[in-house]
């Protein structure tokens, strides 16, 4: 047997079982993952580089495992033997330049990457193949040379993801990286092993060289397993950062849709279904007040004289001006058509009614755009008291009572007819 094919049986056979095992189960893996990452060009390449790598593992262990029983065991001037070198040197090399790429995507984010050189990189890959199956008779040093560009993707890759911007490290970039560095060391390794493969009079370090007597196979299973672990890793932080940032509007839209629910479309007060919901009221849970009751005199007639545009100023000309003269604990709800209720904790009954009142009547007269007519507000206002929150219910029904007879009593003083005044200025 030549000192090729003693070399060649260095590679245990059940250690190359393993990992190309642990390979196809990663590939399995990676395609079942490869649905979720539909908008992670970095993650389909990663998957495809470990679909070429199992097919390079699985034509070096034809070359061992299979083929020998039919075509004998061959040497490094065989045909078929040169064949599942190139294939398994092909497959190596294509990892390297998938890796690379995927890397380059998950840094810059672009369908493809601006390195024209990823381009040359495949040509490379061929040429690179072509030349170390057909200058060496045996394995070790077609390792040789994939070992050389292992270590500089490698390095280039875990450099790329151990030096990542702060705000882009996690877990998955840390561990990709390390994993990285950790196979170029190895290979390094490995690299001074097979140092006398190519260089004739080299001495190769001993110690490095029985790592390739079988615990290699091993040591890279493990490390693609790690690497692996890593690439999917990355996969679920960039899904999970997708699924908060998704689930952070979704909450946004939320509030604002029910911020929106409990808000007046017209002028901006609460509605009812917020006084009804308690929004606002937290301020009069702890405390008694007064519940006022308004309700627009004139809107009516301003939406009969005017049209309903101009209905509509007033009822918004109403709640700027009793915003701006109350407190700031005082909430406004519009009920429905003209009608208001006014929440003032740590109020009485009598002067919250006359403040109501107060500002009513001082309240500048609105000027209609179109036409010049000056508005004024008139409104009637009834007020009740409660002693805590749960009062609310009775003090609603007391203030409206109060408001409408204001209204009669207002309505009256409008309606009543000139020859009665004049008969009273009369007497």
């Amino acid at each position: 047997m030549g000192s090729g094919a003693i070399n060649d049986r260095l590679f245990l056979n059940f250690g190359l079982l393993s990992q190309l095992a642990a390979t196809v189960l990663l590939v399995v893996l990676f395609l079942l993952l490869r649905r979720h990452a539909a908008r992670r060009p970095y993650f389909r390449a990663w998957c495809s580089a470990w679909i070429v790598v199992a097919i390079g593992l699985a034509a070096v262990t034809l070359r061992y495992n299979v083929l020998p029983t039919f075509l004998g065991q061959g040497d490094g001037t065989d045909w078929w033997v040169k064949s599942c070198y190139f294939a398994y040197q092909f497959g190596k090399l294509a990892f390297l330049v998938l890796l690379l790429q995927g890397t380059l995507l998950y840094l810059r984010g672009m369908a493809h990457p601006s390195f024209g050189l990823i381009r040359w990189l495949w040509a490379g890959v061929g040429a690179i193949t072509l030349v170390s199956v057909v200058m060496s008779s045996s394995l070790l040093p077609v390792l040789f040379w994939q070992g050389l560009c292992n270590l500089v993707v490698f390095i280039l890759c875990a450099v790329a993801m151990l030096t990542l911007p702060a705000p882009r490290r996690s877990l998955g970039t840390r561990t990709t990286g390390s994993v990285l560095a950790a196979m170029a060391v190895v290979w390094l390794a490995y690299l001074l092993g097979l140092v006398n493969t190519v260089v004739p009079g080299a001495r190769a370090v001993t110690g490095f060289r029985i790592l390739l007597n079988g615990p290699n196979n091993y040591l890279d299973l493990i490390l693609g397993m790690l690497l692996a672990f890593g690439m999917v890793l990355v996969l679920f932080e960039d899904a999970h950062r997708e699924i908060d940032t998704a689930h952070r509007e979704l909450r946004v839209a939320h509030e604002q849709l029910l911020r929106e629910s409990y808000l007046d479309a017209l002028t901006s007060a609460y509605n009812r279904r917020a006084f009804n919901d308690g929004i606002g009221l937290e301020d009069a849970k702890g405390s008694f007040g007064v519940l006022v009751a308004l309700d627009v005199d004139n809107l009516k007639d301003v939406n009969d004289a005017h049209g309903h545009k101009h209905g509509d100023a007033l009822l918004k000309h109403l709640f700027a001006v009793l915003r701006a003269g109350l407190r700031p604990s005082d909430k406004l709800y519009r009920m429905g058509g003209d009608e208001f209720l006014v929440v003032m904790p740590r109020a009485v009954v009598v002067t919250a009614a006359a403040r109501i009142r107060e500002i009513i009547a001082s309240a500048p007269a609105l000027r209609l755009a179109d036409s010049g007519v000056l508005l004024n507000l008139r409104a009637s206002v009834g007020a009740a008291e409660f002693a805590s929150i749960e009062e609310l219910d009775v003090a609603l029904h007391s203030a409206d009572r109060a408001m409408y007879e204001h209204k009669r009593a207002n309505r009256q003083q409008h309606t009543a007819p000139p020859a009665a005044a004049k008969l009273v200025n009369g007497r």
